[in-house]
């Protein structure tokens, strides 16, 4: 049952909830070998008890026959890997485990586990392509309306399908290697102390020296797991702001779909958002004090800064101007936000829509000061803070400078100590600017609409849910929390059909194929210069360029370059003969080459681009370039190595399989959490308790000053008391002695 309710968004949106139907068959997860022997008896005894089951089998089995006779159904499903193919791999896993391995040391024990690793998980994202990306099958497996899927996670997907059909879904498992996934997936605990990792070859009886190699053993899995199972920042100002509505729109247009009620809140000055283009949602508009030429005039100044000023400057003079446009900044905010919590019709109006959550990015503050006037639950979505200030502080979500780069570093979780220095300090400096600039300005704000001193830190973390729009495709790994969810990729789709003049061009690339190059949508143009040293570099490829470019049409633009004011960027990634992408790094455009799987040159601007990109050098799917001193020469060479060295092919590829490879869609995902903290009146339980502890709490400083008062009193009392026994003990024998001389 859908209950349709209404909600705001932008600083605000608010939604209601829905429920699953019943249905009456039970869905099996196709697998093999003694797997496959052990469900089959849970099968049978699924049937005897009056239950329909239906068993999904790929077209490549080496055990699951389709022909021999059975009780329940079979649905079959074509895969692109053959029989021979699986055979020779699992050959090749016998000898190395009953010829090789004794014979090995353990790196070389590993290099060659992970070879063997690679090659079965390419295979088994190949078997699931067969369900998940056939429109036959899956359309079949929604009509099917299951209430249950049963499912042996040895082959992935499971879960991914389970959450497309809304329904239940029951693990049979023996177990993982090294209990990663029941350790890390399932949260059972798994002490190494007594706990023997499976395949350990060890007991619960454990010396010394085996809960050594025991510990060990569960880091060295959980490693190389991580490493192939769970790889891998859009944020400020201007364009940052727009691709974070482009971010949300598609969140409320799901919503509408699933029965809800959206109402967004609309500034009279906004850049992106507009009341008057057709929507499914309705706007409750309300009036600011700045107007759109005076925004226009700072965006353009940070721009010239962050594109012509940063590179020229030292540490000192950055920091400086950077603090004086967060200055500024954040004074337009606050007039933004004036608009709404200092405007009586606009909050009687909120109050009266009965509203049942806020969905809000924090890129304008004052979402959870409305969140907390109108006693109803919130929810942020955004990219993420500068050094990940608003996670760690607000959020409490841990960030360990040892490994986990902060934002807009440039740094990369690989660091040597030169590094680590730097990413502490970094971390230290900004949340000096931050708690200086932003966190004065917002607590004085917030403590005089509240009438009581309030801290905003701590209102914004009261947010039930944070919908971080990153992934492991994209981010570099790092520990979470229960009410933070990693939704990266929200706007990306399928490819649609391009215009037919475009496609025309496109089609006259032959082999060579096209590259799309596209500065964003605020870049519209580049000084002459510039502009002919870049057209002059795409004139020397082989490939057709489709260029977004509005500016004056450089002199020295070949005959295989095409410039448009707009073009269809999502749809030309996703065209069969995209070869290369040129961006500026911005997160939606990388998510969109991720999702296509396109090779990227990234040529950084401003905000979060520069650091975007270094994720994705370091990943190995992008070559970067400095827009201030590239040659022609730098800029050809770049696109060529992208295009022709397939490393970059096959590492994007990987990250669009691992994009591609996650339970639900991030949209779907999105909009779960969204409706799962209505259904529960908030998310309160999901909320660590780190948020009630003082700084010293948090870090254990009294416990550590409690314990070594004690240590240090128990050293004290020792000392006493054999000075005590010394003293009585000498003065005995001092008496012995004067008893003697006396006699």
């Amino acid at each position: 049952m859908k209950l349709g309710q209404r909600l705001s968004v932008c600083v605000l949106l608010l939604l209601c909830v829905t429920q699953s139907a019943d249905g009456g068959n039970i869905l099996v997860w196709y697998t093999e070998g003694s797997h496959w022997i052990n469900m089959k008896p849970v099968l049978e005894s699924l049937i005897d008890r009056g239950h329909q089951v239906t068993v999904l089998v790929p077209s490549t089995s080496m055990f699951m026959n389709t022909n021999e006779p059975s009780r329940f159904g079979y649905e079959p499903f074509n895969v692109s890997v053959s029989k021979e193919t699986m055979e020779d791999l699992m050959k090749e896993f016998f000898h190395f485990s009953m010829y090789e391995m004794d014979h090995m040391s353990y790196l070389q024990i590993y290099i060659r586990f992970i070879e063997l690793m690679k090659g079965n998980l390419q295979n088994s994202l190949k078997f699931l392509d067969g369900v998940v990306k056939s429109e036959t099958i899956m359309k079949k497996l929604k009509e099917g309306k299951y209430d249950l899927l049963l499912a042996d996670p040895v082959y992935p997907g499971s879960d991914l399908v389970a959450d497309i059909l809304g329904i239940p879904l029951v693990f049979s498992l023996r177990f993982s290697i090294g209990n990663t996934w029941e350790r890390h997936c399932g949260q059972l605990p798994a002490p190494p102390s007594f706990v023997p990792g499976t395949m350990s070859k060890l007991t619960d009886k454990m010396d010394f020296r085996d809960r050594v190699w025991n510990f060990l053993f569960y880091a060295l899995q959980d490693v190389v797991i991580d490493n192939f199972f769970f790889k891998e920042v859009d944020k400020y100002y201007s364009e940052i702001k727009g691709s974070h509505w482009i971010n949300m729109k598609p969140v409320l247009e799901s919503l509408i779909d699933r029965g809800h009620q959206v109402t967004v809140l609309v500034p009279s000055t906004s850049m992106f958002m507009n009341t008057s283009e057709p929507s499914r949602f309705g706007y409750e508009p309300f009036n600011v004090s700045v107007s759109m030429e005076t925004m226009m005039e700072f965006f353009e100044e940070y721009l010239h800064f962050s594109m012509y000023e940063i590179d020229h400057m030292s540490y000192l003079q950055m920091y400086i101007k950077y603090m004086d446009m967060m200055t500024v900044d954040l004074q337009y905010s606050l007039k933004f936000l004036d608009g709404v919590v200092k405007s009586e019709t606009i909050m009687r109006k909120l109050k009266e829509g009965k509203y049942d959550l806020l969905l809000a990015d924090p890129i304008y503050p004052g979402s959870d000061l409305v969140a907390d006037i109108l006693g109803i639950p919130l929810v942020f979505s955004f990219r993420f803070s500068l050094a990940h200030n608003w996670e760690r502080h607000c959020g409490q979500l841990p960030a360990p400078p040892s490994f986990v780069p902060g934002a807009m570093s440039k740094l990369t979780d690989k660091m040597d100590f030169r590094d680590r220095v730097w990413n502490f300090l970094f971390y230290a400096l900004q949340d000096v600017v931050i708690d200086h600039v932003s966190w004065k300005g917002l607590d004085k704000y917030y403590s005089e609409i509240r009438g009581k001193p309030t801290s905003a830190c701590e209102m914004m973390g009261r947010a039930d849910i944070w919908l971080m729009r990153t992934y492991w495709d994209f981010d570099f790994p790092r520990p979470s929390l229960p009410n933070f969810k990693f939704v990266g990729g929200i706007h990306c789709r399928p490819a649609k059909p391009l215009p037919e003049d475009m496609e025309e061009f496109v089609q006259s690339s032959g082999d060579a194929g096209i590259v799309v190059f596209t500065l964003g949508s605020f870049i519209t143009n580049i000084t002459t210069e510039k502009g002919n040293m870049i057209a002059s570099a795409l004139a020397q490829l082989p490939q057709k360029v489709l260029w977004r470019y509005s500016g004056e049409k450089p002199a020295t633009l070949g005959a295989n370059t095409r410039l448009y004011d707009w073009i269809p960027q999502n749809d030309l990634l996703g065209h069969p003969k995209a070869r290369a992408f040129v961006t500026h790094g911005g997160t939606n455009g990388i998510y969109e080459a991720i999702y296509h799987g396109v090779p990227m040159v990234g040529i950084p601007m401003f905000a979060d681009q520069p650091d975007n990109m270094v994720h994705m050098k370091a990943k190995g799917a992008a070559i970067i370039a400095d827009l201030n001193f590239m040659k022609t020469e730098d800029l050809r060479d770049a696109i060529n190595t992208v295009i022709n060295d397939k490393s970059y092919k096959e590492n994007v590829m990987q990250l669009s399989s691992i994009h591609h490879d996650r339970p639900m869609s991030p949209l779907d995902e999105a909009v779960f959490w969204i409706e799962y903290t209505m259904r529960n009146k908030g998310a309160e339980h999901l909320r660590v308790q780190a948020h009630e502890l003082t700084w010293y709490q948090y870090h254990c400083l009294d416990v550590l000053a409690f314990l070594l008062a004690i240590i240090l009193l128990l050293v004290f009392l020792f000392i006493k008391t054999c000075s005590f026994c010394l003293r009585g003990c000498c003065g005995r024998k001092e008496k012995r002695k004067r008893k003697r001389k006396a006699e």
